[in-house]
């Protein structure tokens, strides 16, 4: 009888450790500080395409990232900081020497096309320059602390009117109050069809100024040993791998064969 019952227990006692070894271990849970640039970040189910493609990329590495959206210079704040251990968005917002040695700047997660919009009503004959100083005569449009606005702050005879949001630079260059409108080529395209559907045929983009980059950046003080960053590039590269990464590229720009290569990281293209 006590035999029976010493192997009832131990029985029992298998059963429940291959239970609990069955069990899936909860993913581990990490926040990437974000800023909203739709349709490359957007603050809804779906993240915009460097958005979703960082969640993607961390979850092939086994860690569940969520993204937090906040003003720009508050999230490059939090990030330099350690309050978040990392976030998302182009090197250059990063290069302030109070804040660069406190990140680490990751492989690029995709890049930008970074863009003149103009009225082709105003502009029939189309804007060309070689260089940026060639844009000095024309009222320039950007969202405030954007990665853009650093970017055309370097060239200093621009003149450059700061908003707060893209629908606020949108609805300016439709009311000719900008002559040009400084903007990633997918976000301003969006935004027009979106404000203005009967007019957007008639708003064009110059060739690209820059091809910026949209990088994982994380915070020296959170990932000292660089453990996020080795996790991400691993993540990244299992994604181009698998045909998810160009899955996620497809879906924001229409269709596989509509995707910008020069979006593309170099590997890829």
């Amino acid at each position: 009888m006590l035999s029976m019952r010493y192997m009832h227990t131990r029985q029992w006692g298998l059963a429940v450790c291959l239970a609990a070894l069955c069990v899936p271990a909860r993913a581990e849970r990490l926040v990437v500080a974000a800023f909203e640039y739709p349709p490359i970040y957007q603050n809804e189910a779906e993240k915009g395409s460097a958005g979703d493609l960082v969640v993607a990329a961390f979850k092939a590495a086994g860690i569940e990232a969520e993204l937090k959206f906040l003003p720009v210079n508050r999230m490059v704040s939090m990030v330099a900081s350690g309050e978040n251990a990392c976030g998302i968005g182009g090197a250059v917002l990063f290069e302030n020497p109070e804040v660069a040695p406190k990140v680490v700047v990751g492989p690029p997660v995709q890049y930008v096309l970074q863009t003149f919009m103009y009225d082709t009503r105003r502009y029939p004959q189309g804007i060309r320059f070689s260089r940026l100083a060639d844009m000095a005569d024309y009222r320039i449009g950007v969202l405030n602390s954007s990665g853009i606005m650093h970017y055309l702050q370097r060239e200093t005879s621009l003149k450059i009117e700061a908003n707060r949001t893209h629908e606020g630079s949108a609805r300016q260059l439709q009311l000719q109050r900008l002559d040009v409108w400084a903007v990633v080529d997918l976000t301003g395209l969006m935004t027009m069809k979106a404000l203005f559907p009967q007019e957007s045929r008639f708003y064009r983009t110059t060739a690209p100024f820059n091809r910026g980059d949209v990088s994982l950046v994380c915070a020296r003080a959170r990932d000292g040993q660089g453990r996020y960053m080795r996790d991400f590039r691993s993540g990244l590269d299992r994604i181009k791998k698998d045909g998810t990464y160009m899955q996620i590229m497809a879906k924001y720009y229409g269709g596989a064969g509509r995707i910008n290569r020069d979006a593309l990281p170099d590997d890829l293209k």
